[in-house]
């Protein structure tokens, strides 16, 4: 039996982890910390899980194997050395930090103390676009995340959310290694962002990931280019495929759980394998450095 704390009760955890922890307390013994003692202890009934107190103290003095991280952005880089300097192993939502050195520090911490330090890279579990990833032959790869009227300071919007196809198009790309990459950026007149672009070619291929915080619709779609076809994921639900036989379109199994389909689930039972068996990481460091260093990069060009 695993002992994991859980600090950060927002709506990313309720979402996005509560319901896939509450489906493992056969193998884990989750502890709640928030410092709203009215949302503790409704979440700890609501998902029977354990009600550890208010506050880091509460977790530091439990026997921890790790720790799931999902307070704000701001607070993910003092959060994870916390943990790290005491050796309990870190789950952390994206992003871990927002300049490329809390990144290396953080991991340098890790490999010091010999400790996981896991990001929750989602999509690379989400089958459909591990299904994108295994395909051979590919020579251009498009990741686009569309919001509707979602303004945000620039530099906020390309950590929090233009992560997200990043990571997924580097990820289909194989993580190449420092690749050199163009900006695109256009925010309003109040320094709000409404789109952004990132762009560079690897192995053959040639790579872009961007958001729209003024599109019409909310959408994201990975699309893969191939020698044999054109393959689409949309809203990492359904797939297209465009072949020289034709047309074929496929949804995500109706009895699957969104957080299966999302790439939430696997990738919390990946992390926790990892732990058990000590095995790799389930996303290995140089490759979530690679994505952190372009965003850094990125925003370094806003001032």
């Amino acid at each position: 039996m695993l002992n994991v704390g859980v600090i950060g009760l927002g709506n990313i955890a309720q979402k996005a982890y509560f319901p896939t922890y509450a489906t493992m307390q056969d193998k884990v013994q989750w502890y709640l910390a928030t410092r709203d003692l009215g949302k503790l202890t409704k979440l700890a009934n609501q998902y029977r899980l354990t009600a550890a107190g208010t506050d880091l103290q509460a977790l530091d003095s439990l026997k921890l194997d790790a720790v799931m991280i999902h307070a704000a952005t701001p607070a993910h880089y003092a959060l994870a050395k916390h943990f790290l300097e005491r050796d309990v192993n870190v789950y952390v939502d994206k992003p871990l930090a927002t300049t490329k050195e809390a990144v290396q520090e953080l991991y340098m911490i890790a490999a010091a103390h010999r400790k996981m330090l896991t990001v929750g890279f989602n999509r690379r579990y989400a089958p459909l676009i591990t299904e994108l990833s295994a395909l051979p032959n590919k020579n251009v790869i498009q990741v686009v995340k569309n919001r509707v009227a979602s303004p945000q300071p620039a530099a906020d919007a390309i950590f929090d959310l233009l992560i997200h196809p990043l990571d997924t198009a580097l990820m289909l790309a194989g993580f190449p290694s420092a690749p050199k990459a163009r900006y695109s950026m256009h925010a309003d007149k109040n320094g709000n962002l409404e789109q952004a672009t990132v762009s560079f070619a690897a192995q053959g291929m040639r790579v872009e990931a961007g958001i729209n915080m003024v599109a019409g619709a909310n959408l994201e779609e990975a699309t893969v280019s191939t020698t044999d076809g054109v393959y689409r994921v949309q809203d990492l639900s359904r797939l297209q495929a465009y072949t020289k036989t034709g047309e074929a379109t496929r949804q995500a199994p109706d009895w699957q759980p969104t957080l299966e389909t999302r790439g939430f689930a696997p990738l919390v039972r990946a992390f926790l394998d990892a732990l058990q068996n000590q095995t790799d990481n389930p996303i290995a460091p140089e490759s979530s450095r690679i994505t952190h260093q372009l965003l850094a990069d990125m925003v370094a060009q806003l001032h």
